[in-house]
């Protein structure tokens, strides 16, 4: 989409939110004065003045009606097909008979004080996850098409075992320490070690045994010798290659420890992003993970995805022997030949993508001179693949990051120089990832909003800014919503107490995303599960609602935007029958007879 065009858009976008906005106000109006003609006096709605019980429940019944038409979901509820109720309500009867058969079954778990705590949908994911693996909503949720995917950091988008077994293969891959893994204090280091991994010519080498006790931080090891004397150092632990999945992946414990905060749960995060590196910048490596995501976005029935790789001059790509680099633009070839050589092959293999776009990242931690480095190769990137960049962003921990206001003249430069060149590349930005207030991190969405950040990333304090949010709304920007990401770094301590669902109450525009679903152990599949099971009434209609904002917020042209909807329309039809092939005969509701 052009320049022109998206102004266009965005003054029509931008007065359709208006007009929503005032009918919201008119429609409260007349619930007031409805409310008022219950009460000669005029107060709010109040007991007494309610002749019977049946008048109470009938106002009661008219107010409820009311606010579920304002309900985010409401008009795909509306216009929903006898098979997509049909659907719903097969899927609020799994719910049930999923408490019954999976959490209910499970033992429960002994507490404080040898309290027992049963388990139940939406506690937290990391020690559910085995659970609603098991349950027939998680696969439904598999079976969904989710439209687009656009919040994905694309280091972390596998399980951690394709790096490793990729790594497994690389004659100059090294390991390395910043302690001994020796049998001091009944080997504590091996839980409290940080590992990263380098491919490393020879003259780079520093060797060092991480099994003795001479071993210096950070000397180097040859992972192939690693593996081997793993188990003869270390045989009262985990076989080896499970260990290290393990340490890339966080546990129960570091996520909802009774001492642990937001900002102890970003430690053992960027501890591990440091693991990934060193597995994720090879040319090998980075080929071969690009084409098992796109294999992996097929198989959660991802229909398009926008993934924000890291660009910086100092996160460049190593060649396989570790003697030559390959720069951001090297990067960008590599991501663009294996999406074309992917879609090539899944068209003869009869399957369907929508296509890829990448969001230039680069570190927040940046200085501003560096950050216009940045925005500037963004530029020369969108003028040389004008359809593979979607858009501009920040990464890294927010708190601890510099605030967007720090970088406001090249923001502006940023927006004349695009202008005057006439090309659109939106701003994304993370922000407002952040149980703070009143600081400049919380801030950023006040700068988010002046710089016309077409999306955000997370906004899990959005609904904290009444008038902020109010404005994102008026101007048709969406959030990037990402609830296991937000539990696991310690906004919300169950997915239940997640800000998305006041946000959606508001009905701010809202997509499902995974985030770092490798050090999470989740897909959007998951994502999705918990969005519906962390609301007593979410629904079908629900998860169609966000799928379709994923579609309509896409950094995609017109043309795009209509073939992406066109295929997933098609596939949700599909979803929609196969979902009543297979479960179809396991719901009957009070006499009612789905058709089969």
């Amino acid at each position: 989409m052009n320049s022109t065009s998206y102004q266009h858009r965005h003054v029509r976008d931008a007065a359709a939110a208006q007009r929503l906005i005032r009918t919201l106000d008119v429609n409260a109006a007349a619930v007031d004065a409805d409310a008022k003609s219950h009460q000669p006096d005029g107060d709010a709605i109040a007991l007494a003045r309610v002749g019977s019980a049946a008048e109470y429940f009938a106002l009661r019944q008219k107010l409820v009606d009311h606010e579920k038409s304002l309900d985010f979901a409401h008009s795909c509820r509306l216009a929903a097909s006898p098979l997509e109720r049909d659907v719903d309500a097969l899927i609020q009867r799994l719910k049930q008979q999923d408490a019954t058969d999976v959490y209910q079954q499970a033992e429960p778990r002994r507490g404080c004080g040898g309290q027992l705590h049963p388990r139940f949908a939406g506690d937290h994911f990391l020690s559910n996850e085995p659970l609603i693996a098991r349950t027939r909503l998680f696969q439904v949720a598999s079976m969904m098409p989710k439209g687009a995917h656009l919040h994905i950091h694309f280091n972390a988008c596998l399980l951690p075992h394709v790096l490793l077994d990729i790594a497994k293969g690389m004659d100059r891959m090294f390991i390395t320490s910043d302690m001994p893994l020796v049998p001091t204090n009944s080997f504590e280091n091996l839980e409290k070690c940080e590992l990263q991994f380098s491919i490393l010519s020879p003259e780079n080498e520093s060797p060092g045994n991480i099994f003795s006790n001479d071993y210096q931080p950070r000397q180097t090891m040859r992972y192939t010798d690693f593996l081997e004397q793993f188990p003869r150092y270390c045989s009262s632990a985990k076989p080896v290659e499970q260990w290290l999945m393990d340490k890339l992946v966080f546990s129960e414990e570091e996520a909802h420890g009774s001492l642990q905060t937001a900002t102890g749960a970003w430690e053992k995060f960027n501890g591990r992003t440091r693991m990934m590196k060193g597995l994720f910048n090879y040319e090998t490596a980075y080929r071969r993970y690009t084409r098992l995501c796109l294999e992996d976005f097929v198989k959660d029935n991802i229909q398009y995805a926008e993934i924000r790789p890291n660009f910086m001059r100092s996160n460049q790509l190593y060649t396989d022997d570790g003697s030559g680099t390959i720069d951001n633009e090297g990067i960008m070839r590599i991501i663009i030949d294996e999406v074309r050589s992917f879609q090539a092959d899944a068209r003869k293999r009869g399957l369907c993508f929508g296509g890829l776009k990448v969001i230039y990242c680069t570190p927040r931690s940046f200085p501003p001179p560096k950050v216009k480095e940045a925005l500037l190769e963004c530029i020369e990137f969108k003028k040389k693949w004008p359809e593979w960049i979607a858009g501009f962003d920040l990464v890294g921990e927010e708190g601890k990051g510099r605030p967007l206001k720090d970088f406001v003249p090249e923001f502006l430069e940023f927006i004349q120089l695009c202008n005057a060149q006439r090309l659109d590349i939106p701003f994304l930005f993370h922000c407002g990832e952040t149980l703070e207030m009143g600081t400049e991190t919380d801030g950023n969405l006040v700068d988010a909003l002046l710089l016309n950040s077409r999306r955000i990333g997370h906004g899990f304090a959005l609904n904290k800014h009444p008038y902020i949010m109010e404005q994102m709304k008026a101007r048709n920007i969406c959030l990037e919503v990402c609830p296991i990401s937000n539990e696991i770094l310690g906004l919300t301590p169950r997915v239940d107490g997640h800000s998305m669902y006041s946000l959606l109450a508001n009905n701010v525009h809202c997509t499902v995303n995974s985030d770092n679903g490798t050090l999470f152990r989740s897909s959007l599949s998951h994502d999705f599960y918990q969005v519906m099971v962390g609301k007593a009434d979410m629904d079908l209609y629900g998860w169609k609602q966000l799928i379709m904002w994923s579609i309509e917020h896409a950094c995609v042209d017109e043309a795009e935007r209509r073939e992406l909807q066109a295929m997933w329309e098609s596939q949700w039809k599909f979803f929609l029958e196969n979902v009543m092939k297979l479960y179809g005969s396991e719901v009957s509701q009070e006499g009612r007879t789905t058709h089969l």
